[in-house]
């Protein structure tokens, strides 16, 4: 059986995810909520330079916050500092929308994001609608340089909201 536990974003609590690999939990899952919390991204990649075997990812990260190609650049990066030890937790943005007034993503919405995502996750070309345009679009130099794609990026969708 596996253990892991979703911790707050907080750049100034970085020696808890050593310390939580160093007790044998699998993975943390770091909250994303842009207007609580400090960048979950910011505070994955501090941890994945501070741990060899703990898997991160978000927990949730927020899909109306931020479009497929940055969500999967975010994901590559922190993948190319830990590699294989990454995954994606994604939901519609319950909480992080509503503190801006927002409602979160609606369901037909929140499913043509995660086939852009999850095709963009894999290294293919998807087609994405942005400001009412539609164009093919694909990560570029996930295979050299500044992101990996590989290993593979598994994605959990949250059922929460």
């Amino acid at each position: 059986m596996k253990f892991g536990f979703c911790v707050m974003a907080n750049v100034d609590e970085i020696g808890f995810f050593s310390h939580a690999e160093t007790l044998g939990f699998d993975s943390v899952w770091v909250a994303d909520s842009q207007h609580m919390f400090s960048d979950c991204y910011a505070v994955l990649a501090l941890a994945a330079r501070q741990t060899t075997r703990l898997r991160l990812g978000p927990g949730t990260a927020i899909c109306g916050t931020r479009i497929p190609a940055v969500q999967v650049a975010a994901m590559g990066t922190l993948n190319r500092l830990a590699p294989g030890r990454v995954f994606l937790g994604i939901g519609t943005g319950n909480t992080a929308m509503r503190t801006m007034g927002q409602k979160p993503m609606k369901m037909a919405e929140f499913s043509e994001y995660l086939r852009v995502l999850a095709g963009l996750l894999r290294g293919e070309t998807v087609d994405y609608t942005f400001n009412g345009v539609t164009k093919p679009i694909r990560m570029l130099m996930h295979e050299t340089h500044y992101m990996n794609l590989e290993p593979h990026i598994p994605l959990y969708v949250s059922g929460f909201g």
